[in-house]
C-alpha cells in the first residue's frame, strides 16, 4: 500500500465556505432558518465538521492552489511500500478444569442430596466412608504367612490328637478313634456337647457308664501324682435336679390343679389349719 497523505483541504474549505457566507448570505427561507439553528447549536455544544459545499469553480481554484504543496509532501513523506498494518489479535485463553472426585466424595454427596430431599428426618448416624482394603506390599510375603498359619493349625491339631494315635497302635479298632478325633473338633469349633453323649437310654447303661468315667479319672489323677505332674482342680458336679422349678403366676401355690379341680393332700390341709389349740385344762373329775 501507498504511504498516507497529509493535506489541510478541509482547514481551507472552512475558511472559504465562512468567507462566502458571510459575502453571500443565505437568500432563501430555509437556509436562513438552518443558519440560526446552527449558531446557536454552536454557541452551547461545539462546533460541527463542515463538508465541501462550495461552488465547482472555487473548488478547481482551490485544488490547483494545494497540487504543488501536495506533490511536495508527497516526495517528503515517500516511505516505499508499507507492510500490510498487522491486527491486533487478542489471545483467547480457555481452561478446561476436570474435577476427578473420589468416588467416596460423590458417594457422600449423594447421600446427602437425598438426605436433603426426602421428607422423612434425618438420622442421627453418619455415614461412614467405606475403607478400601489395602492391596499387599509383597504378595510372596503373604503366601508365606498363610502357609506358616497353616502349618500352626496342622501341628495344634496333631498334638491334641497325638494321644488317639498312640491308643490305635494298641488296638485294632480305628473307627472308634475317627470318631473321637471327630468329636474333638467339633468342641473345638464351639459345640455345646458331645457327639457320644446320649440323652435316652435305659438306667443301668447310664450309671455303668458314669461309674466307668469316675474311675478312669481317678486313676488318671493317681498317676498323675505319683508321676509328679500337676492337673486342674476337680470340678464339682450340679445338681440340677434338686434345683426348684418355678411355677406359672396363675398356678396355685398349694395342691395340684389338674382337670379344672384342686387337689389338697393331708399335708397341705395341716399346712394352712396350722398347728392345733386343743391341749388346755382337762374335763374336772366327779366328787
Amino acid at each position: 500500500m501507498l504511504g498516507k497523505r497529509k493535506r489541510e483541504v478541509v482547514v481551507a474549505t472552512r475558511e472559504t465556505r465562512r468567507s462566502s457566507d458571510n459575502e453571500q448570505p443565505p437568500s432563501t427561507f430555509p437556509e436562513l432558518e438552518r443558519d440560526i439553528f446552527k449558531k446557536y447549536f454552536e454557541s452551547t455544544f461545539e462546533p460541527l465538521p463542515e463538508y465541501q459545499t462550495g461552488t465547482p469553480s472555487l473548488l478547481e481554484d482551490e485544488d490547483n492552489a494545494t497540487e504543488p504543496s501536495s506533490e511536495e509532501e508527497e516526495d517528503s513523506d515517500w516511505e516505499g511500500l508499507s507492510e500490510p498494518e498487522q491486527e491486533e489479535t487478542t489471545v483467547e485463553v480457555i481452561e478446561h478444569r476436570t474435577f476427578t472426585d473420589d468416588t467416596e466424595e460423590v458417594e457422600l454427596r449423594r447421600q446427602q442430596y437425598k438426605t436433603f430431599m426426602t421428607s422423612k428426618p434425618p438420622k442421627e448416624v453418619e455415614p461412614t466412608a467405606k475403607m478400601k482394603p489395602e492391596k499387599p506390599a509383597d504378595d510372596e510375603e503373604d503366601a508365606a504367612e498363610t502357609l506358616n498359619l497353616k502349618h500352626d493349625l496342622d501341628l495344634q491339631r496333631l498334638l491334641k490328637e497325638s494321644h488317639l494315635l498312640e491308643e490305635a497302635k494298641a488296638s485294632s479298632t480305628l473307627g472308634s478313634h475317627r470318631h473321637k478325633a471327630l468329636d474333638m473338633r467339633l468342641q473345638a469349633l464351639g459345640a455345646k456337647g458331645s457327639i457320644f453323649h446320649q440323652e435316652k437310654m435305659p438306667l443301668t447303661h447310664r450309671r455303668g457308664i458314669i461309674t466307668k468315667a469316675t474311675t478312669r479319672e481317678a486313676v488318671r489323677r493317681k498317676e498323675a501324682r505319683e508321676n509328679g505332674i500337676i492337673l486342674e482342680r476337680p470340678t464339682g458336679k450340679s445338681n440340677n435336679s434338686r434345683a426348684r422349678r418355678e411355677r406359672g403366676v396363675d398356678v396355685p401355690a398349694v395342691g395340684k390343679f389338674r382337670g379344672g379341680t384342686l387337689k389338697l393332700s393331708r399335708r397341705d390341709v395341716a399346712d394352712i389349719q396350722g398347728p392345733s389349740r386343743s391341749g388346755g385344762r382337762g374335763r374336772r373329775g366327779r366328787r
